[in-house]
């Protein structure tokens, strides 16, 4: 294994085990801040609820207005004579009154929300004394745990009565304005500033809108999510460092084992080396005395074979060892036409038409060796696997910055093949030969593919209308 190869897989481990603890904590970190909130929201549903039912009054709760039937049988009674000028004084005042109101409304709902539960906050609880502003001294609305105000609307839709209970701050009007506002929304139940809402039904035909001061549910929530948040991300640092850490650790089995592989690589493939050589010799030897048969010939193919596979396999081996040759500005088109050249001969012998589109120039840093490699194992590839009295083609280009190179071949019987796994090591179409018919070994490709990777570009494989293609990029 090279050691961009473990660079790699130490990066992929790195990443993939923060990730992993990453969304774990915060699947956990979320899951507690919703069952945290729906038990508070729960509870705040309770508490309205009581509240609602008993009509606004607990505890020392304070009639803050209530309509009055003599005002409204003084209303009633007016004389016909003073009607038009209360009539258009009515009107005056009523576009006065909603101007105010709606001046109003907006005053109540930035200060609803003007001492918000942010990070900074969270900080000053954290580090700082105190409650971080949360409480006003001055104010005795903040010494009371419970406190809210219930508008109660009677069958006319007009307001009967507001009770509140410990908010000694809020005037009649302000609450029909909230009241008016919760009412108007499209849910009973939410949240408005630091109040919770709920709009509910009474007997009679009447309504009542119950505003619940819930800061320290509000606050609690808050505070939970951004403990939660910074705890995740403390979580995240140290696991970063841990990994990373030891990252090598526990990826040194596999670097382990892919050494162990390439050495055993190298020396069986010095060790076999000895008795093909001797095989070869007595093979030989036994047809000079004996005469050539069908026996020796298969005996000397045979070998041939184990010694080609020998080399594809040392072939292997080293594309995978670090690059230690220096890359030059070179003609690429032009060790491409070379290597061309020299397999013109195999095609026609073959009986196969060998074609070339290569344009004069394609300059790129490489090594010179690695480039006719690579054209040398997709040619041999065309070649071995092209159809009888097939064409070959190969063709190469720039695009950007990037070098392209394809060579084709036909292939009628390509159609239901698997291209994905024609990169695998040994892979075979026929599963029950490792070196197929045609003299294939099924590592040529994998060779390629690893070539390909030292420049940072792609192999893929392509079918189409009987036609198979093979189509790399170099950077």
């Amino acid at each position: 294994m090279s050691e961009e190869a473990i660079r790699k897989l130490r990066l992929r481990f790195i990443i993939y085990a923060t990730l992993s603890l990453t969304m774990v904590m915060f699947l956990m970190a979320g899951m507690i801040y919703v069952f945290n909130l729906i038990v508070s929201q729960n509870e705040i549903r309770e508490t309205m609820q009581y509240i609602i039912a008993s009509e606004g009054e607990i505890q020392d709760a304070e009639t803050i207005y209530e309509a009055k039937e003599a005002d409204i049988g003084s209303a009633a009674g007016m004389g016909s004579t003073d009607q038009s000028k209360t009539d258009q004084n009515s009107q005056q005042n009523v576009r006065t009154q909603d101007e105010e109101e709606v001046r109003k409304f907006r005053t109540l709902n930035q200060s609803a929300g003007r001492k918000p539960y942010d990070v900074k906050t969270f900080l000053s609880d954290i580090f700082g004394s105190g409650t971080g502003g949360l409480i006003d001294e001055d104010s005795p609305d903040d010494t009371f745990s419970t406190r809210y105000f219930a508008v109660i609307y009677g069958q006319d839709g007009n307001v009967e009565a507001v009770k509140a209970n410990h908010i000694s701050s809020l005037t009649a009007q302000e609450a029909e304005i909230l009241g008016n506002y919760a009412r108007g929304r499209f849910f009973q139940f939410g949240q408005y500033g630091k109040y919770y809402y709920q709009v509910a039904d009474l007997s009679g035909d009447r309504s009542i809108v119950v505003f619940l001061d819930s800061t320290n549910q509000i606050h609690a929530t808050s505070r939970l999510l951004y403990s939660a948040l910074m705890l995740i991300a403390f979580g995240i640092a140290v696991t970063y460092i841990f990994v990373r850490v030891f990252a090598n650790k526990a990826i040194s089995p596999e670097i382990r084992n892919a050494e162990l592989q390439k050495q055993f690589i190298t020396n069986a493939s010095h060790e076999l080396k000895t008795p093909l050589a001797v095989i070869r010799a007595n093979t030989e030897m036994q047809e000079i005395l004996g005469g050539e048969n069908e026996w020796t010939q298969s005996t000397l193919r045979q070998v041939d074979r184990l010694n080609g596979l020998i080399q594809n396999l040392v072939m292997i081996t080293r594309a995978q060892e670090k690059e230690t040759t220096e890359r030059t500005l070179t003609n690429a088109a032009a060790l491409i036409q070379e290597t061309v050249k020299t397999y013109l001969p195999v095609a026609t012998q073959d009986g196969k038409t060998l074609e070339q589109e290569i344009p004069e120039s394609l300059n790129m840093k490489a090594v010179d060796s690695e480039i006719r490699q690579l054209t040398t194992l997709l040619l041999d590839n065309a070649i071995k696997y092209c159809d009888a009295g097939g064409i070959i083609r190969v063709s190469a280009g720039q695009k950007g910055r990037e070098i392209w190179m394809a060579v084709s071949n036909s292939y009628a019987e390509g159609a239901s093949v698997d291209y994905s796994r024609f990169f695998e090591r040994f892979y075979r179409q026929n599963e029950a030969h490792t070196i197929d018919s045609r003299g294939g070994y099924g590592i040529g490709l994998s060779i390629a593919e690893n070539l390909v990777k030292k420049y940072g570009g792609t192999i893929r494989a392509d079918w189409k209308n009987g036609v198979i293609s093979f189509t790399c990029t170099l950077k």
